[in-house]
């Protein structure tokens, strides 16, 4: 009789571990294994490489420095540039001076206003006008893929287009030429560490 209740709980054990819901359920967690990998490095880059804009980066992440580009001839992206990354990338650069694998760097740039204050002439961040952003990869996983060059993802995010990036070639035209912008900071891993004091004293390269 114990043989037979044995026997017995073993198929219903067997029937329910192999339910549709169950095998479905199995398969979803297994999923493809090259975006499964691809995930663990960072959750804001598809399995082909696309870039997606993190949406509560000025909530939940880490202001790490701000430039403030003026309003003349010369410049190229007037504005204020609040510039963010990660928590756990902004603690492992100041453990190590280097920006980790994964990192993301995420440049916010505004519209510059202007008027008198209690406190004199001031200016603030008007309008967001264009997002940067920025993923760290150390291992060049996405040798095809021409947003990716020199050891970072590339991409620029606009108003219009907030939430898939106008970036198809890292060296392209206009905002989308991030190669001829960073170019002086090619020995500070293509960031401009200097402006940004959250970090720049762990750094182990000297700003240029």
């Amino acid at each position: 009789m114990r043989i037979k209740t044995s026997l017995a709980a073993t198929i219903v054990i067997l029937a329910l571990s192999w339910a549709p819901g169950a095998a479905a359920e199995q398969q979803s967690t297994s999923g493809d294994a090259t975006a499964s990998k691809n995930q663990s490095f960072s959750p804001f880059v598809d399995a082909k490489g696309n870039i997606t804009r993190p949406q509560s980066f000025r909530e939940d992440w880490v202001h790490i420095g701000s430039w403030f580009v003026g309003k003349d001839d010369q410049a190229s992206g007037p504005g204020v540039h609040d510039v963010y990354a990660d928590p756990s990338a902004v603690k492992a650069f100041q453990a190590d001076g280097k920006w980790p694998d994964g990192a993301v760097l995420v440049k916010e740039i505004r519209s510059i206003e202007e008027g008198p204050k209690t406190t004199g002439h001031a200016q603030w961040a008007g309008d967001i006008g264009v997002w940067f952003v920025m993923v760290r990869d150390r291992h060049n996983r996405f040798p095809d893929n021409t947003a990716w060059g020199e050891g970072w993802g590339w991409a620029l995010f606009t108003t219009d287009s907030p939430n898939t990036s106008t970036t198809d070639n890292w060296k392209g035209e206009g905002f989308n030429n991030c190669f001829g912008c960073h170019v002086p900071a090619k020995n500070t891993e293509w960031v401009f560490i200097e402006g940004y004091p959250t970090v720049r004293d762990a750094a182990k390269y000297d700003a240029q």
